[in-house]
Order: structure tokens, then sequence, then C-alpha cells
């Protein structure tokens, strides 16, 4: 288990008047005292606000650590999710074996809070990161991973790593796409160039190889699990054929890592265990968006949600609550919710709770639907009898995580009293 990190640097980071969802201040709170104010979210946080459920970050967070080890696999959670120190550490403390950064720009932040082991999931190609990277291998007690899919990629990171003459080889691992995806070499034969490529090299080590599932589709049918399924196999095939060729001979392991939050079931299942004798084989996942859930687009596509139908499942952490600004039609409520506030790139914000001006609380979800944001505004259909008054606050799901963090400087975590009991910084 990694050690906690030593957060005692985010006392320097204060909310303030200027803090978008909080009370108004006459003067800063620093953040780690935040928990000890008893602010209510209703009754001194300000609308539009985004909360992260305590109790629910917890369950998820011990369910898919539960998860890994009932599956023999490990976990290196994307960042990229949540890019919140404090939520890494949560991570960690539940047995991640490292963190997930898509550039080296999260990476550094994840270096400065203290984790030891960063998975950068991409490659590197810019000369300011390849020297950053270069610094960081004068320090043992740091691994970071990185990608290669091409020759000039891995040429250029070698070329500007040997300049630096570093303390020791950057470690990489060739990955694997497909046709139409992201990044990743289009064939099993040209990731075994790539491999044989970086084992030439005296400033790079192969370790590993990687890919990405994620972007097949993104359905969870029977035809979509088998697409995903078989390019799982061909990942599996060319880890194979790197260790039949002996590409990691001497390596005590080697970092077998695939696994986005929608399949990584897929990835689990046909990844771990069945290796053939030789360095052993550590089958990493980097599920990010578990971590907080949703009520939209990974609800329906994960293989722990209710629409999965398990009964362990992943419970929605993200709540956005805006004020009723307006009535201006008999079925059309204005919210100041807008797309400043909250992710709609796989989604709009989904209502399901509205209490009023009262301070009653009514579950009303499905009666209450929004079909449009603004930048500052949502625009509410309200079904026929739904009583729904200026001033009520309305309370959504979200859909897509990844991009609802970064709108939020810092956001607080309430209990289920309502109470906000932490306040999490983020870093994009």
């Amino acid at each position: 288990m990694h050690p906690p990190l030593d957060l005692g640097w985010l006392s320097s980071i204060a909310v303030d008047r200027f803090t978008k969802g909080f009370p108004s201040l006459p003067e800063p709170v620093p953040l780690p005292e935040v928990g000890s104010r008893g602010w209510s979210m209703f009754d001194d946080l300000q609308p539009p606000m985004m909360v992260l459920r305590d109790s629910a970050l917890r369950h998820n967070v011990e369910l898919m650590a539960a998860y890994c080890r009932e599956h023999g696999v490990d976990l290196a959670p994307h960042g990229k999710t949540t890019m919140a120190p404090q939520l890494f550490d949560r991570q960690l403390q539940a047995g991640a074996w490292g963190i997930t950064a898509a550039s080296a720009g999260q990476a550094r932040v994840m270096r400065e809070a203290g984790v030891s082991r960063v998975l950068l999931a991409n490659e590197v190609v810019d000369e300011p990161s390849i020297a950053w990277i270069a610094e960081q291998l004068s320090d043992p007690s740091f691994e970071l991973v990185c990608y290669v899919d091409s020759a000039a990629g891995a040429e250029m990171l070698a070329e500007h790593l040997a300049l630096a003459r570093p303390a020791r080889p950057q470690r990489v691992l060739v990955e694997l796409g497909f046709a139409g995806g992201r990044t990743g070499c289009r064939s099993i034969s040209q990731a075994l160039e790539i491999a044989a490529l970086v084992r030439s090299s005296d400033v790079l080590e192969l370790a590993g190889v990687a890919g990405y599932e994620g972007t097949i589709c993104r359905e969870r049918t029977p035809e979509c699990l088998a697409q995903v399924g078989e390019f799982v196999d061909e990942f599996r095939a060319l880890t194979m054929r790197l260790l039949e060729d002996g590409a990691f001979e001497g390596a005590p392991e080697i970092v077998v890592t695939a696994g986005g939050s929608a399949f990584f079931d897929v990835v689990a299942d046909r990844l771990a265990g069945g290796w053939a004798s030789g360095p052993d084989v550590r089958v990493v996942l980097r599920s990010g968006c578990y971590l907080t859930h949703d009520s939209g687009y990974y609800e329906a596509i994960s293989p722990l949600s209710a629409v999965a139908g398990r009964a362990e499942r992943f419970l929605p952490t993200i709540e956005i609550w805006g004020s009723v600004l307006s009535r201006p039609e008999p079925e059309l409520a204005i919210l100041n919710i807008g797309k400043r506030d909250v992710s709609f790139d796989l989604g709009l914000p989904e209502p399901h709770t509205v209490r009023a001006r009262s301070g009653e609380v009514v579950t009303l979800a499905g009666e209450l639907e929004i079909f449009d944001l603004n930048d500052q505004h949502a625009f509410c259909r309200v079904a026929g009898g739904v009583g729904l008054e200026v001033g009520d606050l309305v309370g959504c799901g979200i859909s897509h995580p990844c991009a609802a963090f970064e709108r939020w400087r810092i956001l607080p975590v309430v209990d289920d009293d309502g109470v906000v009991v932490e306040a999490v910084a983020t870093f994009f």
C-alpha cells in the first residue's frame, strides 16, 4: 500500500470570496479547515454548486479495489478525471499501483503531490516534456513509464533523453491501437518493430505493452463486447510474441495495461492469468471515472452499474444544484446551471431532486428534463402538475465526470446530511 501523500502544502490554497459555489467569506479559509466550518450545502453554499458525496466516493473506491483483488489485476486510475491530489490519495490508500496521467503536465502535478509511480498513458514528443522526464530519472524513488508507437516518436524521445545523459533508462510501453482509433501501432508487426527499436537504445527500456479499448464502441451490446474482446485478444497476442522472442529478457516483471472505465471487465477477464513462464506479467487497469461514476454515460455502459444488473455497483457521486430563476412558460423552468458549470459532451444533466424554498425535498426523477444548456442557463422541461417554483433548488446527476471537474477550482465534499466535510482542489 502506498504511504499517505503529504498534502500539507494544500494549506496554501484557500476558499475565499471568489471561490465559485462557496459562501462569500470575509476572510479566506485554508483548504484543510473547510471541513470544520459546519457549512450546509443548502444553507451556506451558493448555487450553482457541484458537490461530491463522501459516502459514494468511499463506496466506489472500495468496490473497485475489491474488484481488482478478486480478478488478479492492478489499478493505476486515470488522474485526468479529477486532477485532485486529495482524491489520488484516497485511491492510493485503497491499494492503487500508481496514478495515470495523459500528459507530462499532469504527471508534474502528480509528482509534486508525492505520487511515486506515474503511468503516462501517451506518447511524449516535445523537448520541454522530455527534458522534465530526464530530470526525474535522477530520483530512483520515482517511477514514470510512457508510451511509444512509432519510430519517429521513439527516436525523438531517445535523442533528447541522450542529450541530458539520464541516470537510468526511461521505461516505455509499446502501444497497440486499432484502425480508426487514437494513438498506437496499427498492427502487431509494426509494434514488434518499435519494440526492437526501443531495445536497441541505451536510454530506453522496454517495460511492456499498452493499449486502449474504450473508443472501439460506446454501447454494451454483445456485438460491441465482441469487438472489444477481439482487440484485447490481439493485445495479448502481441505480448505473448514479445515474451517468446525474449524481448523482456532479464526483466523481473513487465507491465501490460489497458482498460478504461467502460470495458475493464473484458480486459481483466482476457488478460489476467495464463501467461507463459518468464517475467511476471502485471496487468494494470487505468479506469478513472469509476471514482465518481455518473448518472448518464457510465451508468449505461459500466460493468458495475445498475443498468448492468449488478448488486454491487458504483454509485453516482457528483451532484450539480441550481436555482429556478424563471418559470416563463407552464412547462419550462430556467435554472442557473450552464456550460460553465457542468459537462455536456456525453449527455446533459439529469434532474432528480427538488428542494423547495420551504425546505421540503422531493424526488422527481423523470418529471423534469434538461433539454438544452447555454453558458449560464439550463432549459428544463417540467411535467404537468409539478409545482416547481422560482427559488426552488433542482439537484441533478451528471454525465461524463472527465469534463465536469475542470469547471471547478475547489469542490465541496458533503456527507449524507449535506454538511461539507472537505474541500477538494483541482489542478487543470
